[in-house]
């Protein structure tokens, strides 16, 4: 039986509800027959071939663009863990853009439970906290088109500025607040510490201390997961001095959270980096699988009359599959987000041993049509 694990979107309190008017959320309805998309059958076969290629267990972990790694992955990932058993090696095909800060160590220790070597797959991007879980890996598989991206983390906080009364308080990282200080020096120097402190005492009437206390705490937080991870792979005091340095870079060393870091930089940095060759059959396999995913980035299915349903996460495997999906609702041409379900089913095989794909059909409509 297919099963639904239903909690509240981490997108809003459990209480409210947020109304937006997304374009994109109306204009790629899915024609139920549609063969434009690709098929379970095709995924699970993309899966296996890379495990074949790979002599490994592969579980994915892909989030759409606008979704983030977030708390309940952990348990979905434990699930599929369960599984798959203990096993050698154990393939994380990953894309994600980045997610929660404290994310990331956890499913390192979670992931390392159940096998003896932890490799990652990064077929396209893997960012911030993404990028803290591909450092965890005795192997990180990259190519022509895969990214890692610095881990120094942006940090919301209440007592941060507001562009109005109607805004969120504007992120803010360590970085900012230091840049922005040695940019006031630089420009003052050294002869009139007067105005310096006239402006940085303005400069902080605008930040309280409060604030800027909870985003050095973010900060030491990233490079202690950063360190941590690292040395899950690496010995903590032969490989010292390759572990600080690669924590250094990583925080310090690029001047944007954005900065796109490709796979011959981050092997420079010291990262454990493969480069696939782009003709090879691994990356062409890798590639697949990642299109096949991306084809279901904007889709979204219809409900009801006025409901419509998206996929944010996929967690998979060669013998299970786990989807969250997004529930929305269309009112007076505004759409507002609901809550998010997990759902989650084992493939099927038939006795002649070719895949009949997944369990139910009621599955099968939310998670790939």
């Amino acid at each position: 039986m297919s099963r639904k694990h239903t909690q509240p979107s981490r997108l809003q309190s459990p209480t409210s509800r947020r109304t937006t008017n997304p374009p994109e959320l109306t204009m790629n309805l899915l024609d139920t027959g549609s063969s434009d998309l690709p098929t379970p059958l095709e995924f699970l076969d993309s899966i296996r071939q890379i495990e074949r290629l790979r002599n490994s267990s592969v579980i994915t972990l892909v989030a759409a663009p606008d979704a983030t790694m977030r708390g309940d992955v952990i348990e979905q990932v434990y699930r599929q863990l369960k599984v798959i058993g203990r096993v050698e090696q154990l393939d994380l095909f990953l894309h994600s853009a980045g997610g929660q800060t404290e994310i990331p160590w956890r499913l390192i220790t979670l992931i390392r439970d159940y096998c003896s070597r932890f490799c990652v797959l990064i077929p396209s991007l893997s960012h911030s906290a993404a990028t803290h879980l591909a450092m965890g890996a005795d192997e990180i598989v990259m190519g022509a088109l895969s990214e890692l991206s610095p881990v120094d983390p942006t940090r919301s906080h209440p007592l941060l500025p507001k562009a109005s009364e109607e805004q969120p308080p504007a992120p803010a990282s360590v970085q900012d607040l230091r840049h922005c200080v040695e940019f006031v020096k630089r420009e003052i120097g050294n002869d009139s510490p007067e105005a310096l402190a006239q402006i940085l005492a303005v400069l902080f009437d605008k930040v309280h201390p409060l604030a800027i206390g909870a985003i050095q705490q973010s900060y030491e937080l990233s490079r202690l997961i950063s360190r941590k991870a690292l040395e899950t792979h690496m010995d903590p005091e032969e490989d010292k001095e390759r572990i600080s340095s690669i924590v250094e870079a990583l925080s310090n060393g690029f001047y944007s959270h954005s900065y796109r870091i490709g796979w011959k930089e981050a092997r420079d940095m010291g990262l454990k980096v493969t480069c696939a060759d782009i003709h090879s059959e691994l990356w062409m396999a890798l590639e697949t699988l990642h299109e096949h995913y991306r084809a279901y980035f904007q889709v979204v299915r219809k409900l009801a009359a006025a409901e419509f349903a998206r996929p944010l996460l996929w967690i998979d495997t060669s013998q299970h599959r786990c989807i969250l999906e997004q529930r929305m609702e269309t009112k007076g041409g505004q759409v507002t987000v609901g809550e998010s379900i997990w759902l989650s089913t084992d493939w099927i095989s038939e006795p002649d041993g070719a895949t009949a794909g997944v369990e139910t059909a009621e599955f099968a409509s939310a998670a790939v049509e």
